[in-house]
This record gives structure tokens, C-alpha cells and sequence, in this order.
């Protein structure tokens, strides 16, 4: 539903007196809950535990130059048929940074690292036979067909985790290649018969993408936007989003406020947070969570039902790894490369190249590695040095120019997957017990229930799970939600505050409690 006709529908609820909502978490699901809700007339506080707002929008600045080269080391595309989000780029005066985003196998310069072999990627059809030995000796099938299998494969193994990719190679070697061989190719080929168009083929062969696994099925919706000619950067950062909408919300947004229980009552409920070493409680008309329920897992959690329990523990998160080199030079533009990644393979996977433009004296930046899956959990596990220096030796395969001396001014990087406040990079509905497609529409509308005036909403609460149209659009649905929810009569009721391990009891109503 388009996101005005939303936020309408929100406004023609009419209460006599304003709600007062208490947001835990500052990233987009939250601070766009709370610019809403204050238009609405409504009263918000902000809670956020971890240091910063923004959640999984983070854009990394290798100084505090306004020119100086930044990373992305979280949400760094928009695709353009993702609306909710492309209205507050422009509701938030962005629209004149939106930019094309060069993605992955869409910059014929760049480099592929297949098994030591590095060629460039409108070199890979003349390789292919010699990596693909399997596939390229079967003659029971056509060259065409066997070129196809050949791209498919190097695609999904450049995008997915290690998992899907074993997936693939069995579905191939058991039905698949008899699968493409029955299908008329052609259309799907460029001019030169040398790359193809998987969208135009996911789109229109549904009977294909049935016959594989339920995993790589799911992954390959994935796959199709990552790979589209269709998506957009924010010239200057994503975290432009983030700075906007806090500087339109007027309540505060306090962070370092570690929320560890929440504790549904009838008709409110109750949080318990620690903030510079205190433990305090409170009691809320309303709760609007959009905390990952990785995270949310490990805290204390009493009056929720089964289902949301299940929900909560069950609900699948991958990990995620993002490196980023400052580098001295755009080197890569030496060989051709503007843009688009290259696969450099070993672990490191994707290496992307910057598609805007930075100040020349400030030098560039390229995110040399970003992993998923497996992969993510082997560079997150290592200590920032090894994991560094691990990168830098794999993509110095790739490009030797970062083994020069100082070629490398600074490194960013982040694993999702072990850090405190996400536990993950965002959820997935492919995971490797998946066993039928409705299984994830169930599983994120179980996640957006409600649990009495606890609502709930981020991109696990939605179904564009890892992108920002997942959490703006939950989001949106859960402000209808809180805002044509009827209150139970407002009582008498005690507020505790426990702080220094002493206990404090005030009788006063519930509805004037503020954050201490």
C-alpha cells in the first residue's frame, strides 16, 4: 500500500487525548515511528542501547571533512520499486542525491578470483570451460545450456552463503541441467551470447526456480535484486536518512539505555533498563519494540504467549561482514573499473568499488569485502588485525596495488553477526529448514503481532526482510496499530524504580510516568 495512503489512514483515527509511546531503538524502524507519531499529536520517548542511532544504517567517514571518502558498512542500496523508503528520501529533501548504485556482474571490468584464476568478467564465458570442467564435459547438453548453468553458478557463489551454493551444485548435477536444457535460452543471452539476464529469466520461469531447493528458491528473489540494474545510492552517506529524521523529532532519543526485561501486563507494560551501571523500571501505556529479536532473545521476557515466544527464539538471522579500505588512490580506475564489484573469492567474496565521486586529495575507498552466511561468521570471528590483514592479502590477489606501501590510509569494518546490539545482519527466509515458501509470510507476520499494548516492528517484523522498505513499512503498520488501539481505563497504579539495588514505590498514574 502506498505509504501516504498509510499514514492517512492513521490520521483519521481520532482519540480525544494523545497516546504517550515508548520507542526502544533509534534505528529507521524507530525514529520513523517517532516522526510520524509526533505529527499524529502523539507524545513519544526514544530509548536505544547501544552507543549511536541509526541501527544498521552506518555509514563509516575516514575523516571529518564533508568531502572526505565514507563506507557503508550497513544498508548502502535502495531499490527502485522500494517506495516506503524512496518517500522519505524525498519527504526528508534528499531526492536530489539519489544516484544509480553499480552493482555486482554489472561492471564488465571488474575481476573474478575463480580457484586462483583471476580474469575479468567479460573474460568469463572464454574461462568458464576450464573452471566448469564438470559442467563444460557433459555433452548430453547443449553449449548454450551448459554456458547458462555455467553464469548461474558463478553468480549464486558470488552472492550466497556457503550453504546455497552447495544447494545449487547438487540441484545441477541431479535435475537442473536437465531443467535448462528443456527451456529456450536464447531470449535470456545478451547480443553477444556471452552474459545473460537472470531477472528476465527468474521472472519468467517460476517452474524452474520450483524444481530447485526450498532455500535456493527463496535466495534466488535475492539474488535477482541484488543483481538489478535498478538500484540507488544516497550520494554522501545513507546515514543522511538517519540525521534528518532525528533532527525532525523533537523528543530526546537516549542512548546507552540497555533495555533487559520486558514484562506484558493486561493493559501496560513494563521495562527494565541499566544505564551507567543502574538498574530502573518503568511502566508504559505503550511499547513500540523494534529491537532484533536476536537480541531480544537474551533478555528477561514474562506475559507473552507461546507463539510470540517461538517466534522470537526461532526467527533466523544471518550474519553479515563488511571491511573497508581508505585508500590512497582510486587505482581501480586504472584498469576501467567505475563502479560494480568484483569477486574476489577465498572468503572474501563481493569487493565493491565506489560509483560517486570523492574529493582526489582525500584519496577513495573501496569495500574490499562483504560476506555473508559462513563466510561473514569466518572474517567476524577473527580479531579486527587478522580479519584486516586477511582481506587485504586475499583482494591484494586481485589488485596488487594494496600492497604497496601506505596505499592503505585506514580500515573500517564491522561483523553484524557478533556485535552487541543486532546479533545478526538481518533475518533470512531461506534458511536450511525451510520447507515450504508461506513459511516466512507466517513467520514475519508473527513477528509484527502484538503482544496486548507491546507492538512490534524492524525488517523481521516484514516481508522484505535485510532491506529498509522492511522496517519503514512494519513500522507503518504498527503506528495504525497503536493509534486505533482503545485504551483500558487508566487506574491508579504504582511506578518502581530500582536503582543501586534499592527499591522505590510512588503512587501516581501511569500515564505521566517519564523516563528517568
Amino acid at each position: 500500500m502506498d505509504t501516504k495512503i498509510i499514514l492517512d489512514m492513521c490520521r483519521q483515527v481520532n482519540f480525544p487525548t494523545s497516546k504517550r509511546i515508548t520507542i526502544l531503538g533509534a534505528g529507521i524502524a524507530g525514529l520513523v515511528a517517532a516522526y510520524e507519531l509526533e505529527r499524529m499529536g502523539h507524545e513519544v520517548d526514544i530509548m536505544e542501547g547501544s552507543p549511536r542511532v541509526g541501527g544498521r544504517i552506518w555509514t563509516h567517514r575516514f575523516s571529518d571533512d564533508e568531502q572526505a571518502p565514507y563506507a557503508e558498512l550497513g544498508a548502502m542500496r535502495i531499490p527502485k520499486e522500494h517506495q516506503h523508503t524512496l518517500h522519505y528520501v524525498e519527504e526528508l529533501g534528499l531526492a536530489d542525491k539519489l544516484c544509480k548504485f553499480v552493482t555486482v556482474f554489472e561492471e564488465h571490468n571488474a575481476f573474478m578470483n575463480v580457484e586462483g584464476n583471476i580474469f575479468r568478467i567479460k573474460d568469463a564465458p572464454r574461462l568458464f570451460q576450464q573452471r566448469y570442467q564438470g559442467i563444460f564435459t557433459d555433452t548430453r547438453y547443449s553449449e548454450r545450456t551448459r554456458l547458462f548453468a555455467a553464469w548461474l553458478k558463478t553468480i549464486v557463489d558470488a552472492i550466497s552463503p556457503g550453504n546455497l551454493r552447495e544447494s545449487l551444485d547438487a540441484d545441477l548435477k541431479s535435475h537442473l541441467m536437465d531443467e535448462l536444457e528443456r527451456l529456450d535460452l536464447g531470449a535470456y543471452f545478451s547480443s553477444d551470447g556471452e552474459t545473460i539476464d537472470l531477472q528476465s529469466f527468474i521472472r519468467d520461469n517460476p517452474g524452474f526456480r520450483a524444481r530447485c531447493s526450498k532455500a535456493l528458491d527463496m535466495f534466488l528473489s535475492d539474488i535477482v535484486v541484488e543483481t538489478s540494474h535498478d538500484l540507488l545510492q544516497i550520494k554522501g552517506g545513507m546515514d543522511q536518512i538517519i540525521q534528518r529524521l532525528v533532527s525532525s523529532i523533537k523528543a530526546p532519543i537516549k542512548c546507552n539505555q540497555e533495555i533487559v526485561a520486558l514484562r506484558v501486563r493486561q493493559d501496560y507494560t513494563e521495562i527494565d533498563w541499566v544505564e551507567n551501571g543502574q538498574l530502573h523500571t518503568r511502566r508504559c501505556d505503550y511499547v513500540l519494540c523494534t529491537i532484533p529479536f536476536s537480541v531480544l532473545r537474551k533478555m528477561e521476557l514474562s506475559g507473552f504467549d507461546s507463539r510470540k515466544m517461538h517466534s522470537i527464539h526461532e526467527t533466523i538471522y544471518c550474519p553479515a561482514t563488511k571491511v573497508a579500505f581508505h585508500t590512497q588512490q582510486a587505482f581501480w580506475e586504472k584498469h576501467g573499473i567505475k563502479g560494480g564489484a568484483s569477486f574476489s573469492g577465498e572468503g572474501v567474496r563481493q569487493t565493491y568499488y565506489p560509483s560517486v565521486k570523492f574529493n582526489p586529495n582525500s584519496g577513495s575507498v573501496m569495500l574490499a569485502s562483504y560476506t555473508i552466511g559462513d563466510d561473514a561468521d569466518r572474517l567476524g570471528n577473527m580479531s579486527e588485525q587478522q580479519r584486516h590483514d586477511y582481506v587485504k592479502n586475499i583482494v591484494g590477489k586481485v589488485h596488487p596495488e594494496l600492497q604497496t606501501p601506505s596505499m592503505v590510509a585506514d580500515v573500517a569494518s564491522i561483523a553484524w553477526g557478533n556485535y552487541k546490539w543486532s546479533a545478526g545482519g538481518c533475518t533470512v527466509h531461506w534458511g536450511d529448514n525451510m520447507s515450504d515458501e508461506s513459511n516466512h509470510s507466517i513467520n514475519y507476520l508473527e513477528a509484527a503481532r502484538p503482544q496486548n499494548t507491546l507492538f512490534f516492528a524492524g525488517e523481521h517484523c516484514s516481508k522484505y526482510p535485510a532491506w529498509l522498505q522492511g522496517s519503514i513499512e512494519s513500522t507503518l503498520e504498527a503506528i495504525y496499530d497503536i493509534v486505533s488501539h482503545k485504551p483500558a481505563t487508566v487506574t491508579k497504579s504504582p511506578f518502581i524504580s530500582v536503582e543501586n539495588g534499592k527499591t522505590f514505590q510512588q503512587n501516581q498514574n501511569r500515564q505521566s510516568v517519564k523516563v528517568a
